[in-house]
């Protein structure tokens, strides 16, 4: 073990766990946490809170299997049955060309709001894509986690003096409830999608290990695991606090006041500018104008490297199996190029065919994520309870995974249900 490992700082490990936030703060805060404040006020805080606690274990999960046995959590599921990965891959698989499509779609409308240009979605998105594509391919990791610690940082500066000014202006708390009321069904059904990417789609914890395994390279010691696990839990805190933010925001601007999200990107886009700029003023528009863009464009780059990297490794897994602390299933191999052409193709598609339907594409993709949940958690806890993990979680932990499966199990179940005879 090099002495390297053994005494890092936690600044050089600093960065998978803020990679985490970049692909939560995306689409689950700036869009949905947004929508969710605007619709059911702080109804839905407490909803929040629960489901970032339920779902914490199964996130945790994959930085701890990688750091305890040098592999990703995919040889994890390997080792229960290659049926797991396959269903892994090929919920992914379907799911990525739609969450590329919404992103680009989000970033270009913020593109398209501040810069007022003429240049349509059709255009500016398939040079979005192309510019990350390109962005990942010339830097790869360490381009993606310089850029992304940048702008997290100052875009979570930005949103808290937004929604402390809001607090401090509106009475958010008027008729304050600890659960949503009156919901009716399509209400139920966002609900769903809102809690399927919050904070963000579980399949995101084999991202998570891909990138911790990436930034380990060798077996750490027992200091560094616990920086690692510091890493996470920043970035997992960091997720939650902004979720509520946004909710606030959406609740002090949008929910008392009676007003409801366009469904159109750019309109989309101008209406969440339009929240802070009510809250600050209007003198922080072109600065939130530019760090929503740099939010947004992080969170295309961090999914267009993680859904390809994720779906490689898949790949790779259901042939042949990992070697503990080696970096050629990590790399970016012939698989990983393939399915990031694919994913922007398919987006690309999308965003032609269906350039209008902004919400139809998040809702999708995160209600997706929500009927798969209860797997990845199940198969995560499993992994960690295998012979390859040393030390496999106990206590409070343990106890809460086995509840998150089963509360995502019932959940899943109900909705099912509601679908298929509501």
């Amino acid at each position: 073990m090099s002495e390297h490992v053994q005494t890092s700082k936690f600044k050089s490990i600093f960065g998978p766990g803020l990679l985490f936030a970049a692909t939560s703060v995306g689409v689950s805060h700036i869009v949905q946490s947004t929508r969710a404040g605007a619709e059911f006020g702080l109804g839905i805080l407490l909803t929040v809170l629960l489901v970032n606690l339920i779902k914490y274990p199964a996130f945790q999960f994959g930085t701890q299997y990688s750091l305890s046995t040098g592999t990703t959590i995919l040889q994890g599921y390997r080792n229960i049955g290659k049926w797991a990965v396959l269903s892994y891959g090929l919920v992914n698989f379907l799911v990525m060309p739609v969450v590329f499509a919404a992103l680009t779609l989000a970033t270009s409308g913020v593109i398209i709001v501040v810069t007022g240009t003429s240049l349509s979605i059709g255009v500016i998105g398939p040079l979005l894509l192309v510019a990350c594509v390109a962005m990942l391919q010339l830097g790869g990791y360490a381009v993606l986690e310089k850029i992304v610690k940048i702008l997290v940082i100052i875009f979570t500066g930005l949103t808290v003096v937004a929604t402390v000014n809001a607090m401090m202006t509106y009475d958010i708390f008027a008729n304050f409830t600890a659960f949503p009321t009156n919901i009716s069904l399509p209400s139920l059904f966002f609900i769903v999608a809102f809690i399927g990417w919050m904070p963000t789609g579980l399949e995101a914890s084999v991202w998570q290990s891909t990138w911790t395994l990436k930034k380990a390279k060798e077996k750490p010691s027992t200091t560094v695991m616990g920086q690692f696990r510091l890493d996470f839990n920043i970035g997992y805190v960091g997720t939650t606090l902004l979720a509520i933010c946004f909710i606030l925001l959406g609740t002090a601007l949008m929910h008392n006041a009676g007003e409801n999200f366009p469904a159109s990107a750019p309109a989309f886009i101008e209406q969440v500018i339009k929240l802070y700029s009510s809250s600050i003023g209007e003198w922080c528009v072109p600065l939130i104008g530019v760090c929503t863009f740099a939010v947004l464009f992080s969170t295309v780059i961090t999914v267009i490297d993680g859904f390809p990297r994720a779906l490689m490794t898949a790949t790779e897994r259901l042939s042949s199996d990992e070697t503990p602390w080696k970096e050629n299933h990590v790399q970016q191999g012939k698989f990983y190029l393939f399915y990031m052409i694919a994913g922007c193709i398919g987006a690309y598609l999308l965003i032609l065919l269906w350039t209008a339907s902004f919400k139809m594409f998040i809702d999708f993709a995160t209600t997706v994520s929500f009927v798969y949940a209860p797997v990845v958690a199940f198969l995560n806890h499993k992994a960690m309870h295998s012979s390859q993990v040393s030390e496999k979680p106990t206590g409070w932990i343990n106890i809460l995974s086995l509840a998150g499966i089963g509360i995502l199990s019932l959940f899943a179940l109900f909705y099912g249900y509601l679908k298929l005879w509501a």
